[in-house]
């Protein structure tokens, strides 16, 4: 903020009358923004008799590097310029501001963008001795500017010029039409005439001032503070504040730190602080919005891949030459269907766990592969084989049932089953590729197929901290490629972490949990064979919740939260407490409102 002068009209003359802007802000408040920007000098000490000062006087901050010595890394400019930040806003606290807050140090880099920084952190520049705590802490704030990123002062100049234009525009746009645009050449440090001289502001001057002032630091009119149209003049209004030292942002600043007006002949004063009608919102022109009670549903989205899983290889200890019904990408196969022919001979699918591994025979040996084939032809329901007994022992008995079922196939009946002839599965298969091709020579070794199975699932990969909040059977909603959304369920959350390798560096990545998830609805996804998808999972429900916008929510400087409640054509600050934060609503637990209640929405 510059000590520029402000133009008024004159009634009489029509000529512009010069006001210094210091004699309008609080008292004491000008010279301490002023020397917060541009701290006194210390005189020099005068030269010892035969000595001659140096040609420059060098920062202290960051002292000058011996030839032998490196300068400072940027690691550890930014560790200096943390700890000036952190004096600064301790010696305000010292002064007697214990609620002074953190302020965001990142972007300050001059007097503009320290005034902004401290606007958005709630600070209000007309609490009763913020002025002397900021005099007396100006030189810690020169160690900030100091340690500040260095800017292009070309790129500065331009930004103060043109700042300077828009303020000048701003002050016409509220009624002073003569105010002039600055002349940078003839007044380079404030670039606006008559600085110094002149009166006191007019009341037009400190109304507009009161919109006009966030422009010489880039931030947009304050328009909050313009006067009422004369015409539809709107009677002073109280304001309560969130605490006797705070407002919550520029803006509340400007309508509820005004003097209060004289009360008329016969009016009874309002408690507490009222402000001028000039600088009442026009509450019919605010965003705002009702206090509603509704669910608030939290939840959390995550990224997966649709898919039918990772393929695995499906070995056949078939040998012999491929002689046709070969199956094509994508077909599901289930038990009795042929999965392929090798010297003109079926291999069939039958239900079981355990792969083939001999020949099956009248007389061979006892075992389990045994009793698991007579359960498997038994599930055909055969005719005449309803009572069949299942056991480890191929008897006649099987003998007969498998020339039954060799009958069926359309084969000889022998009453045999080669190796390699059927191959047992645990339930229908999708067959993701095709290996051989007819006329090729396969080996019992040869991975014929590949194979997953028939129903898609999501994939994805959580953070260990994610995963908490997943459980199986969690029901979840997943948005497809082609926007619909669709049903599914928790199938899988892994309880070993691993970590995925950079298939380019092959360095490990993060642990992650693998979490899978099937579609309730499988026609949803049948137009993708696989793809990106998100999924949905709800965290927590807050049934019946006192809501806001989040938006309007206002920060005070005690770390508290207000609202801006519009009544009776007038804004008041009301302190609330808040709990549960979805998306772009937030529950209100603790403060006077209640549902049907108008709030602002900067």
């Amino acid at each position: 903020m510059a000590a520029g002068a402000c133009g008024a009209v004159s009634e009489e003359t029509n000529e512009v009358a010069a006001t210094d802007l210091s004699e309008i802000m609080p008292e004491g408040l000008f010279e301490a923004l002023e020397n917060v920007a541009n701290p006194p000098a210390e005189p020099a000490p005068d030269p010892a008799p035969g000595e001659s000062l140096p040609e420059e006087i060098y920062e202290t901050l960051v002292p000058a590097q011996a030839d032998n010595e490196q300068e400072p890394s940027e690691e550890e400019l930014l560790r200096l310029r943390d700890e000036a930040f952190v004096d600064f806003s301790r010696c305000i606290r010292d002064e007697g501001f214990p609620d002074f807050p953190d302020i965001d140090s990142s972007q300050i880099v001059d007097q503009a963008s320290f005034l902004a920084a401290m606007q958005d952190a709630g600070v209000s520049f007309t609490q009763p001795g913020l002025a002397p705590a900021l005099q007396s802490c100006a030189s810690v704030f020169s160690e900030l500017i100091a340690l500040a990123p260095q800017q292009d002062t070309n790129v500065q100049q331009v930004e103060q010029e043109e700042n300077a234009v828009a303020f000048s525009q701003c002050m016409r746009d509220q009624g002073l039409d003569e105010f002039p645009d600055p002349d940078f050449g003839q007044y380079p440090n404030t670039g606006f005439p008559g600085q110094g001289e002149g009166g006191g502001a007019t009341p037009e001057i400190q109304a507009a001032l009161r919109v006009c002032l966030p422009v010489f630091g880039g931030a947009e009119p304050n328009q909050a503070a313009a006067p009422q149209p004369p015409e539809d003049p709107t009677p002073a209004a109280q304001v309560t504040a969130s605490s006797p030292q705070s407002t919550s942002n520029a803006q509340s600043s400007a309508t509820s730190t005004q003097a209060p007006q004289p009360a008329g002949e016969g009016s009874t004063p309002a408690p507490g602080p009222t402000v001028s009608a000039s600088v009442l919102r026009d509450t019919e022109e605010l965003n705002t919005a009702e206090v509603v009670r509704r669910d608030l549903i939290d939840t959390e989205e995550f990224s997966g891949t649709l898919g039918y899983g990772d393929p695995e290889a499906l070995h056949t200890n078939t040998s012999g030459v491929v002689t046709g019904r070969l199956p094509t990408e994508g077909d599901v196969l289930d038990v009795g269907d042929v999965l392929f022919e090798v010297n003109s001979y079926p291999v069939v699918l039958l239900r079981g766990e355990r792969p083939m591994y001999r020949p099956f025979e009248r007389d061979m040996e006892e075992g389990p592969d045994v009793e698991q084939l007579e359960q498997a032809l038994a599930d055909m329901r055969l005719p005449g084989y309803e009572d069949l007994t299942i056991d480890e022992d191929f008897t006649r008995v099987t003998e007969d049932l498998v020339e039954e079922w060799q009958n069926r196939l359309g084969v000889e009946k022998t009453g045999v089953i080669d190796m390699g002839f059927v191959v047992f599965i645990e339930a229908p298969i999708r067959i993701s590729s095709v290996n051989v091709i007819e006329g090729q020579t396969i080996s019992a070794q040869a991975g014929a197929f590949t194979i997953t199975g028939q129903d898609q699932e999501i994939v994805s990969d959580l953070d260990p901290a994610d995963a908490e909040i997943v459980n199986r059977l969690d029901r979840v909603e997943v948005e497809l490629p082609d926007g619909r959304v669709t049903p599914g369920a928790v199938a899988e959350v892994a309880r070993v972490a691993t970590r995925l390798t950079n298939p380019q560096t092959g360095a490990p990545g993060d642990p992650t949990i693998e979490v899978i998830i099937i579609l309730l609805d499988g026609e949803a996804s049948a137009r993708f064979d696989a793809a990106p998808v998100d999924w949905t999972i709800t965290k927590e429900v807050t049934p019946n919740a006192l809501v806001v916008p989040a938006s309007a929510l206002i920060a005070t400087v005690d770390g508290g939260f207000s609202v801006e409640v519009v009544q009776e054509g007038a804004t008041t600050l009301v302190p609330v407490e808040v709990g549960t934060f979805v998306d772009a609503f937030v529950e209100i637990t603790g403060g006077d409102l209640a549902v049907g209640d108008l709030v602002r929405i900067p």
